[in-house]
């Protein structure tokens, strides 16, 4: 009697889990229909709480996203034997280089956020390795971005802490493959903040959870759309408050072509190749030695990177790598190493002031002719002369014009973002 007993409460409890599974799917499946119907629209409600903030104290994590040796067929370079679409006419007085006078400039300028890290090189410090204090302004500053940014507003009097909204996020975001984010309002301080930087004991008034609209990858599709909007309606479920789209799907999905198109059209590598003058290589200390000279530094990928001491755009300002396959240097065999050519590179959209990063990288590509007795030659290996250099920095210029009217700086955090590779 008592196994039936046992059973028959076995059997209750399977059927009282399986009806409560199926009622939670319900609720948020009717409640994800409802917002799919007739998207309502939160562009204000995110707008208002976003321009609490003023976007030029916008930060972004100083990214290393310089491509590697050149060894990718794919990647798309900027020829010496182009012809510029349009003529480039430079005003007679510049803003995007005479200041941050620009509202575009100001919102991708970050604060410098090494504090107290006299005399030590920021980006030789392990982000877990700096002082709370550092990590603490950088995670004040950041915030959604809605250019490129798909947004689901979870607003609310608060507080809630940072643990209990960033556990749920965390339980379900690993469905996503694009970029996203929870982002949270503080509640004494007023300012946004990245959950995933912030202190456990944060609080929080409104809540922003956000997925990138396109990456290297490409634009985001509606399946991850929808998959994200789930992940916000679980989110907004478990902390009891209303979950709102910035925009509609359609919208989204256009905005997420068109930053692909954009993406594709300014992705772009701009490159000079340094071979011998002879028949002779170049021998692996030779090539150390001119690279440090030229101000260059060995480091990320086993290539040599000048640094860019500037707050925007990526920390490598170009690279150099061997020519041929692999790319890359070893440090145990220079002794012995040799090559027939080395390759200098700069990745365009994620350096700040290309053009002026392109002069200085033709000003070293030339120390290394002579350091190492070698030639210039363009990306196709022909013989690179000086109107081939002024055709490239002209497209660069392209470029750049090209992005600014775009809303993209060149080297910003949003183009960081766009061009991550």
């Amino acid at each position: 009697m008592s196994l039936q007993l046992s059973l028959v409460l076995i059997g209750l409890i399977i059927l009282a889990v399986v009806v409560l599974g199926s009622y939670d799917r319900a609720r948020l499946n009717k409640r994800f229909v409802q917002l799919k119907r007739h998207q309502v629209s939160a562009r204000g409600i995110v707008h208002q709480a976003l321009s609490k903030v003023e976007r030029k104290f916008r930060s972004y994590a100083r990214l290393d996203i310089n491509p590697g040796p050149l060894t990718e067929t794919h990647r798309k370079f900027l020829r010496a034997d182009a012809r510029p679409d349009k003529p480039h006419i430079k005003p007679s007085v510049d803003p995007f280089y005479e200041g941050l006078e620009s509202i575009e400039q100001a919102a991708s300028m970050p604060l410098d956020v090494a504090l107290g890290l006299d005399g030590i090189d920021s980006d030789d410090v392990a982000q877990d390795d700096k002082p709370a204090e550092v990590k603490s302004v950088a995670a004040q500053q950041t915030m959604p971005d809605e250019a490129i940014d798909f947004i689901v507003a979870l607003p609310g009097p608060g507080p809630v802490t940072r643990d209990k909204a960033l556990g749920i996020y965390k339980q379900n975001e690993y469905v996503m493959e694009k970029p996203r984010r929870l982002y949270g309002l503080r509640y004494i301080e007023g300012v946004w903040a990245s959950l995933d930087h912030d202190p456990e004991q944060a609080k929080y008034s409104d809540l922003a959870l956000t997925v990138q609209l396109v990456d290297a990858k490409g634009p985001i599709d509606e399946s991850e759309l929808t998959a994200f909007s789930q992940l916000g309606l679980k989110l907004a479920d478990a902390l009891g408050r209303p979950a709102r789209h910035a925009m509609s799907f359609e919208d989204a999905l256009q905005r997420a072509r068109k930053l692909d198109e954009f993406c594709r059209e300014y992705d772009v590598i701009a490159s000079i190749n340094v071979v011998p003058g002879g028949t002779a290589s170049f021998k692996g200390r030779a090539i150390e030695k001119a690279a440090l000279d030229a101000g260059m530094r060995f480091g990320a990928m086993n290539i040599f990177h000048l640094k860019n001491d500037r707050a925007l755009g990526c920390r490598h300002m170009f690279s150099m790598a061997n020519l041929y396959e692999p790319g890359e240097f070893e440090p145990a065999v220079l002794d012995t190493f040799e090559t027939k050519g080395v390759s200098l590179f700069m990745h365009v959209p994620c350096t700040y002031a290309p053009e002026e990063v392109f002069d200085k990288m033709v000003r070293t590509a030339d120390e290394l002719c002579r350091s190492l007795g070698g030639k210039m030659l363009d990306h196709d290996k022909k013989p690179l002369t000086k109107k081939g250099l002024a055709v490239i920095h002209a497209q660069i210029e392209q470029i750049t014009a090209g992005m600014v009217a775009e809303g993209v700086v060149p080297g910003s955090e949003r183009a960081l973002r766009l061009f991550a590779i």
